[in-house]
């Protein structure tokens, strides 16, 4: 059997996507190639157990002051080497991106960014093969309108 050819896209420095699962409907996320997992800036991050499984609640904390109380279950911790040479343990989730049309499953460690200038950052792990970065160019996808699966 063939396989499909999927059509090259193409996403600038920063982005509009959406996280269905967390019912958040519109973020600006900065595409880092330099990171391998994606950030959200997470605050109020509590872990607790039902019926033997953890969750994740945090609030996310947008750029323009607003925040979204959302939970997902924890997938666990990742240790993380910021740019500075840090290294830091942090809770991560999967969960499902929104981005040019096209959903596809990701991880997310949840972390503090309030010093950065971006909610949330999109690492290489969750581009794949499928979308390539033109960091001169910025919101060069349409509008997250679900219409494929990866």
């Amino acid at each position: 059997m063939a396989k499909k050819e999927r059509k090259q896209r193409f996403v600038g420095w920063k982005e509009n996507v959406a996280l269905p699962d967390l019912k958040i409907k519109q973020v600006i996320a900065k595409i880092d190639t330099g990171a391998n997992v994606g950030a959200i800036h997470a605050a109020d991050i509590k872990i607790k157990k039902k019926n033997k499984v953890e969750y994740v609640h945090f609030k996310v904390m947008k750029r323009n002051n607003t925040v979204k109380k959302t939970s997902a279950k924890l997938a666990g911790y990742k240790r993380i080497r910021s740019s500075d040479g840090d290294v830091e343990k942090r809770p991560y989730i999967k969960t499902e991106l929104l981005m040019d049309g096209i959903t596809k499953n990701i991880e997310l460690t949840l972390a503090d960014r309030a010093s950065m200038d971006y909610t949330m950052l999109i690492g290489r792990k969750a581009l794949g093969r499928r979308w390539m970065v033109k960091p001169s160019n910025s919101f060069l996808t349409k509008p997250n309108k679900k219409n494929g699966k990866k």
